[in-house]
């Protein structure tokens, strides 16, 4: 093989090296607020609240994702294993909360139940951390995330939607709410 071949063969395969590259990085990359409100929107939580965190021995919990507050997002990360029992729970909204320390000022001995908190453009995320170190909660914090789109059906796929309301058949339509009993129905 020639110097000019060799060198044509290498750039081929670096390029398709970085084009693959492309491609992963896009699979990992944020939703949009339109798939994330398809998910987010039926359960009562606004898209641009939904955010997750990645910590190392950590799963979510599905179960544990629901509405928070009037629009905001719940969800829990649970430990199993050598380290013990350990639960981290996310708690995004709208609003700060000034009772949380910014998690970047949570020290390792930091009171117990840990709590901190961290700001996202105007998201703000509150961590509380149960049976975990604060070192945890700190990387929990740097690692909080709008989820990629890949994700979505994971994160809502315990979430209970809203359904419409129960029409009771023994209240009246008008009067004090109280139901309607018929004659010797007591006993």
């Amino acid at each position: 093989m020639t110097r000019t071949r060799s060198a044509t063969v290498v750039v081929l395969a670096v390029s398709t090296v970085l084009a693959l590259g492309a491609c992963a990085g896009r699979a990992g990359a944020p939703a949009s607020t339109d798939e994330i409100a398809r998910w987010a929107e039926p359960v009562g939580i606004a898209p641009e609240l939904v955010h997750v965190t990645d910590v190392d021995g950590f799963e979510l919990a599905t179960q544990s994702v629901n509405v928070s507050g009037d629009d905001g997002m719940h969800a829990a990360y649970v430990r199993h294993g050598d380290g013990g029992v350990g639960t981290l729970s996310l708690r995004a909204d709208r609003y700060a909360d000034p009772s949380a320390v910014p998690c970047a000022e949570l020290t390792d001995a930091a009171p117990t139940p840990l709590r901190c908190a961290v700001t996202l453009g105007d998201v703000h995320v509150v961590l509380e951390g149960d049976g975990v170190e604060a070192a945890v909660l700190r990387a929990a914090a740097e690692a909080v995330r709008v989820p990629t789109a890949d994700e979505l059906a994971h994160l809502f796929s315990d979430v209970q939607t809203v359904g419409p309301g129960v029409e009771r058949g023994d209240l009246p339509p008008h009067g004090d709410g109280a139901p309607m009993d018929p004659p010797g129905a007591a006993g």
